[in-house]
């Protein structure tokens, strides 16, 4: 089977090269990671692309034309822990930033690269400092869609309470914990049951376009694997009645699989305005480990729980043979039940404008590094 791919590496990139103030010195065991996973999104763009016929009444193919694009994005992700009773629940989330990227697709090779924009995001005086890296790629195919996610996080402010609510005092506006460590990695994978019909790249990578309203029944799975750490409990002290069960955990971790089943549909006017829509659900088994704060010793209890995962996605604009205009969100958001009513939740996912402009004429110098990398490509993972 091809693969095919569109690869985010712009967080990576500028952990590698350090030009982000806010990650010049990272942890080593981020630069650990971003090696292990930069040498394996290159070994899956070398990954031959999917062959399936489709049906040109309702998708009209243009992999084989140059697609430029420019795009700002925003990543995000967040934790949540729910409270027992009528309480406020807990939510964590990282100081995001907002980039600015070019990329381009030539025969079902796509390459995004993105860099900090500057001037929008000063704002560690009211959220913190967040050292991080964070890194997906989308892999949509012809019938396959599947999402790859690595992300690091250290440095989380709170959203749900204020200063005063838990007593805190510090230098910034709202509760900051440098000390809490997260990190996240998985995939989850949709098989696409009227491809011959429906396209996932038209809305989502720009190298096709969808001329008539069509969806499809999706079926797939998932497996992800969540990681928690700080220095003391996670729940403030004034806080701990309303999480009895969970008051004295200071760091877990979580690894769960199950199957997903979803739909997309995609509305399209006059064959340049379109609007579609993506969702699935999923739920499976949750393997947990939560270390709990005794003072000057940690105990860890591990049990197998439920989980579960549901994923949107969404898109809109306007595209023709020549342009694309549009509006891409993406999310996949992931929970489990640890005891009684007490539950934990994360998410990760991100945002995106786009515009992108399609060439009559392909580059000599690019349709050159393409042949390359399909040589490449047949070395590494010959056709089957």
């Amino acid at each position: 089977m091809r693969t095919y791919l569109l690869v985010h590496v712009k967080t990576l990139l500028v952990q590698l090269t350090g030009t982000e103030r806010a990650t010049r010195t990272p942890p080593r065991h981020m630069h650990h990671r971003s090696f292990l996973l930069l040498h394996f999104l290159l070994f899956v763009i070398c990954a031959p692309a999917q062959t399936a016929t489709q049906d040109a009444n309702y998708v009209r193919d243009l992999s084989q034309r140059v697609t430029l694009r420019f795009y700002g994005s925003h990543k995000f992700n967040s934790m949540l822990l729910r409270s027992d009773g009528p309480y406020k629940d807990l939510r964590f989330r990282p100081n995001g930033q907002i980039n600015f990227g070019v990329g381009a697709s030539l025969r079902k090779f796509t390459l995004n690269i993105g860099v900090r924009m500057p001037f929008v995001n000063d704002d560690e005086d009211r959220k913190g400092r967040t050292r991080y890296l964070d890194a997906q790629a989308n892999l949509y195919g012809t019938k396959q869609a599947t999402n790859l996610f690595l992300q690091v996080y250290k440095g989380y402010h709170i959203t749900s309470h204020s200063k005063e609510d838990l007593g805190w005092e510090g230098p910034t506006e709202l509760p900051y914990r440098a000390d809490v460590l997260q990190y996240n990695f998985g995939i989850s994978s949709l098989r696409i049951l009227n491809h011959q019909r429906f396209s996932y790249r038209a809305g989502f990578n720009q190298d096709a376009v969808q001329l008539k309203s069509q969806g499809s029944w999706l079926i797939g799975g998932y497996l992800t694997g969540f990681v928690l750490r700080a220095d003391s409990a996670l729940t403030p002290t004034r806080l701990r009645e309303q999480f009895p069960l969970t008051a004295d955990v200071r760091g877990a971790s979580y690894y769960d699989l199950g199957p997903m089943l979803g739909y997309a549909y995609t509305h399209v006017l006059g064959e340049k305005w379109f609007a579609s829509v993506s969702g699935a659900v999923g739920a499976g088994i949750s393997a947990q480990v939560l270390r709990r704060d005794h003072g000057e010793a940690l105990s860890a209890t591990t049990y197998l729980g439920t989980g579960w995962h549901t994923q949107l996605r969404a898109a809109a604009g306007y595209n023709t043979r020549m342009r694309y205009v549009g509006v891409v969100f993406s999310q996949e958001h992931i929970g489990y039940r640890q005891r009684a009513q007490e539950r934990f939740v994360w998410d990760v996912g991100l945002v995106r404008l786009v515009f992108a402009q399609r060439l009559k004429e392909r580059p000599k110098a690019m349709e050159r590094g393409t042949r390359w990398l399909q040589r490449k490509r047949k070395e590494v993972l010959p056709d089957t």
